[in-house]
């Protein structure tokens, strides 16, 4: 699948097309890759979180492309239960490594936020700059991004009327009066 393959069929095919030494560098000693069912066997009894955790955790890049971790969610489609409620999917997403680092599953859109921190906790942020949309921008994420190590960038709206308000007068107005505002020169 990791090699843009589309079912269990097509990497069986593409197992059996490796040569010898291919094969034996994958770990098959005897040079004989599984067939169609051991494959399909093997992924119903394999966990996709703990897989998606071990893929999230391989980071072979150390440069700073692999310092950006982008969060976003989205609406499956055809997923609405009776009541209308569909799944939502959040995702973080390394650039730098072309590679999805984790996943996390909610009910409905407006859900994201315990389902950010359920991902969030699961990912070695150190030294990660993580930005998402501005629905990310809760004290509780950002709380859990600096307390794993990590830093963020998150976009204010008006939906934060206070928060946007005390960004815009730190940066208009000092913080602290100049000198000789303060009566020293």
């Amino acid at each position: 699948m990791l090699c843009g393959r589309r079912g269990l069929r097509a990497a069986f095919f593409l197992g059996r097309g490796l040569n010898t030494r291919q094969r034996r560098s994958l770990g098959f000693s005897d040079g004989k890759t599984p067939c169609h069912a051991t494959l399909t066997e093997t992924l119903r009894v394999i966990d996709a979180s703990a897989l998606a955790d071990i893929f999230g955790a391989a980071c072979p890049v150390e440069d700073g492309d692999a310092r950006h971790v982008r969060t976003d969610g989205k609406t499956m489609r055809a997923t609405k239960d009776g009541d209308g409620n569909a799944t939502h999917v959040l995702s973080a997403f390394c650039a730098g490594l072309q590679s999805v680092l984790g996943h996390e599953a909610s009910r409905g859109k407006g859900m994201e936020i315990p389902g950010a921190l359920n991902l969030l906790e699961r990912l070695d942020l150190k030294g990660k700059i993580v930005t998402g949309d501005a629905i990310f921008c809760q004290k509780s994420i950002t709380a859990k991004i600096v307390e794993k190590g990590g830093d963020y960038v998150f976009p204010v709206k008006d939906n934060q009327k206070t928060l946007r308000e005390n960004i815009q007068t730190a940066f208009n107005e000092p913080v602290f009066p100049p000198d000789h505002l303060r009566g020293r020169t």
